[in-house]
């Protein structure tokens, strides 16, 4: 039984542990192997926990009943260092656990390691110079995407059928999307705020199948105590949603940026591909856009993002009593303080109005859309080195990220959900995703777009190719 769990999601597995099929001492211990025998090539999980792990399989300790699982290295586990990818955290471990931590192990899962990030989750790759780079599973000469990289490179590779991830800027959906991975970013303060960076950032989970994803936003969902933001919580579990088709669908689709920005062919066809599927179930798709200043409100938003950025960076060197500095942060960050420094109250204040006048316009967008569909990133995945924190000052990055992951942010501001689905592959055996974006707290009608999108079109079986080529290799 334990040769087929690669062929099974993780509701699949825990099924077999409920009905007594397999022991959980069994389940954890494979992937502890699993860990042991492909982390040393990819680099995906950074900490590994594999003491005082529970035996046996308990429903009364939470659904999962002690089902193992990663939590990115941006978060804290009583016991264990928590090194925010930097040299300024070295040998920091924590005392407590944060709110998502907890939430987790209320659920019932175990947490056997802690996955790679690029320093302080700020690109889109997962190249820390500090816990060095994440490779992508399907092809190590490229780049998983970041920031939870370790954690999407984990999960395509079979370390772990699940993993907590995280998204300020797209860092859940565009490891998804490189990783060939299903990956939801929530409704902001459908989960605890991360880091309280002005409100952006949210947590989640990337996953191998789309109920696992729904499952998992069950036992996360609601804000924690002093967060600014919260969404009702669903009448019904996201699994439900995840189980019946939606009625046809209004979906808008962002099809070409003409000389504004350049789309690599490769992802255009992959995009093209899904706009067509849509049309095939049934749903009505043309091309519309939202009308709002994408430019200025990328301007604005590294503006927040920047400042936000250097507090959070900060505020962290201090709890392990180190000073934020060229000697102790990569090139990337160093500089970023550095520019945070050069803004003023006033233009900060006024990047933060900006957003939020031009998120209005996305909203209104949605009373005629019920969904947006457009690339996750504007070219496949990179090679490796392409977002080298170590080497390129945050000016070089931002232009990098111009080029490449121009779009994933728009959800973060506006505060609406969004998700990368892996619908097709592409050269090099390189996953696409294509990217979906929501009305203001309506997982609900992502999730049922979502499950029969993998029904129509499923992805599950392509995970055994890594494992064929690994074997080959």
């Amino acid at each position: 039984m334990l040769n087929e769990l690669r062929k099974l999601d993780g509701l699949a597995q825990l099924a077999l542990l409920q009905k007594k099929e397999i022991k959980l001492s069994e389940l954890t211990h494979y992937y502890q192997q699993k860990i042991k025998e492909r982390n040393p090539h990819l680099n995906a999980v950074v900490h590994t926990i594999f003491e005082d792990l529970p035996k046996e399989f308990n429903p009364n300790a939470g659904r999962f009943g002690g089902f193992p699982f990663l939590i990115k290295d941006l978060n804290a586990v009583k016991g264990a260092p928590v090194s925010y990818g930097s040299k300024v955290m070295e040998g920091f471990i924590a005392s407590w656990d944060d709110e998502v931590v907890k939430r987790y192990k209320r659920a019932g899962l175990s947490i056997i390691g802690k996955t790679n990030t690029p320093e302080f989750g700020f690109t889109p790759a997962t190249e820390s110079s500090f816990l060095g780079f994440t490779k992508n599973p399907w092809n190590a000469d490229f780049s998983p995407g970041g920031s939870s990289g370790g954690a999407a490179a984990a999960v395509a590779s079979g370390m772990i059928p699940f993993a907590h991830a995280s998204d300020g800027g797209g860092s859940i959906r565009i490891p998804a999307s490189c990783c060939g991975v299903f990956g939801m970013k929530p409704t902001r303060g459908r989960t605890p705020l991360s880091m309280r960076i002005n409100s952006v950032a949210v947590h989640h989970a990337v996953t191998r199948s789309v109920r696992d994803s729904a499952a998992l936003l069950n036992v996360l969902e609601g804000p924690q105590v002093g967060d600014s933001f919260s969404t009702p919580n669903e009448e019904a579990p996201f699994e439900k949603f995840v189980e019946r088709d939606p009625n046809p669908l209004r979906i808008a689709y962002m099809a070409d940026f003409g000389d504004v920005m350049k789309i690599e062919p490769e992802v255009q066809k992959a995009v093209e591909s899904t706009a067509t599927l849509c049309e095939e179930l049934g749903h009505h798709v043309e091309i519309a856009y939202p009308d709002f200043d994408i430019h200025r409100f990328m301007e604005a938003y590294v503006i927040v993002w920047v400042v936000g950025g250097a507090i959070a960076v900060k505020n962290a060197a201090r709890l392990n009593g180190r000073e934020a500095n060229s000697h102790t942060l990569e090139k990337l960050l160093h500089t970023l303080i550095d520019k945070s420094s050069r803004y003023t109250v006033f233009e900060y204040e006024e990047a933060r109005q900006f957003l939020f006048d031009e998120s209005v316009k996305v909203h209104h967008f949605f009373e005629k859309y019920d969904v947006l569909l457009h690339p996750v990133n504007l070219k496949p995945p990179l090679p490796l080195g392409e977002y080298n924190g170590n080497e390129k000052t945050v000016d070089e990055i931002l232009q990098v990220s111009a080029n490449y992951a121009h779009l994933t942010p728009i959800a973060n501001v506006t505060g609406q959900p969004a998700m990368s689905v892996p619908l097709y592959w592409g050269e090099h055996h390189l996953p696409i995703g294509s990217h979906f974006m929501g009305r203001f707290g309506d997982e609900a009608t992502l999730f049922q777009l979502a499950g029969q999108l993998e029904r129509a079109r499923p992805w599950f079986q392509r995970y055994q190719e890594i494992d064929e080529r690994r074997s080959t290799n």
